[in-house]
């Protein structure tokens, strides 16, 4: 009797202090102030994931650098990153200047990958890719960005040859020619895919050297710049360990630390850090970009962006070459 008493004693001494709290005029508990949980990046590096892989062929690298990306889709593993968006804030240069903005908004469109149309049994449709030509979508970007002292966002683009800027994304389009170099250096090395889409590309002409147990890619760059050269440093280290169901044990490793262009007899240096899957929580892709990049140019910083978000199930991005750059009103970004 005694056993059970105890028990029941304890709980009517429960019930009693709860009641006293909630009475009228009785003093509550503080509660603690909440501080928002910091963003964790999914699909990501993993805390305590130790070792590294040291593969010394060229194939090999490049399937474990895209593989760690994300591009590898699909049980034939072929690249299927062709769009993406990003959100972020800190600072790019315009015009030459510092523009400090905290609604950076970038798009991002690559060529259809024929490949990519095959294993996607598109083949019956003429080549195309989501109903597109395999041609559309040469290298293009778009960014809309407000700088600190500015009352609304300026649109800038560069698609193909062509730089120009829009009132808004796709509306009033005016001619930026003169900016078209600073443009496309931009689509080109601050993203890691865009990297390993020059890498990849370059074929034979892509080295593969070691420096202090690191590997080191050595490539020339697609037009229009054939005549610069990208070198670009990967860790080694496995940041992420995956285990199927059947107890199947998945490595990652080799993700792009930092990139460095050479053109113009200017150096372009980028340093791409915390990786992770940006987009929304139910629209997890497992295509990791660098939360943070910073790039600076003959020393000096030009970008320095923190991500908020992103889109890499390949939205649906377009950047048609305006009438009045274009030869044909009808051109599109990928002639």
């Amino acid at each position: 009797m005694r056993q059970i008493l105890a028990p029941l004693a304890s709980v009517v001494a429960l019930v009693a202090t709860l009641h006293a709290q909630s009475a009228p005029g009785a003093a509550r508990p503080a509660v603690s102030a909440r501080r928002p949980a910091p963003r964790v990046a999914p699909f990501g590096p993993q805390p305590g994931v130790t070792g590294t892989r040291n593969p010394t062929d060229l194939k090999t690298v490049l399937y474990y650098t895209a593989d760690a990306l994300g591009m590898l889709r699909g049980p034939r593993e072929v690249d299927h990153v062709l769009t993406m968006e990003m959100w972020g804030a800190g600072t790019i240069t315009r015009d030459g200047r510092p523009c400090r903005t905290s609604d950076y908004h970038a798009w991002v469109r690559y060529r259809a990958i024929a490949e990519a149309a095959a294993a996607a049994n598109l083949a019956q449709l003429r080549g195309q890719f989501r109903g597109e030509s395999q041609l559309i979508g040469v290298p293009a970007l778009r960014v809309s960005a407000t700088c600190a002292g500015s009352a609304k966002p300026r649109v800038d683009v560069v698609a193909g040859r062509y730089a120009w800027n829009e009132e808004k994304p796709g509306v009033n389009p005016s001619p930026a020619m003169e900016t078209f170099e600073d443009r496309a250096t931009q689509l080109w090395t601050l993203i890691p895919e865009s990297v390993m889409k020059a890498a990849m590309a370059a074929g034979d002409k892509t080295m593969l050297a070691q420096e202090n147990g690191q590997p080191v890619l050595t490539f020339p760059m697609p037009q229009p710049f054939e005549t610069a050269t990208m070198k670009v440093w990967i860790s080694p280290k496995i940041f992420r360990i995956d285990t199927n169901p059947a107890g199947q044990k998945t490595e990652y490793s080799h993700l792009i630390e930092r990139s460095q262009l050479t053109a113009g007899g200017h150096v372009i240096e980028t340093r791409y850090s915390e990786y992770g899957d940006w987009n929304e929580k139910d629209l997890n892709s497992m295509i990791l970009l660098p939360r943070r990049m910073v790039q600076t140019r003959d020393g000096n910083t030009v970008v320095d962006l923190t991500l908020s978000k992103t889109d890499t199930f390949n939205p649906y991005v377009i950047m048609p070459i305006p009438a009045v750059l274009a030869r044909s009103g009808s051109q599109t970004a990928s002639r």
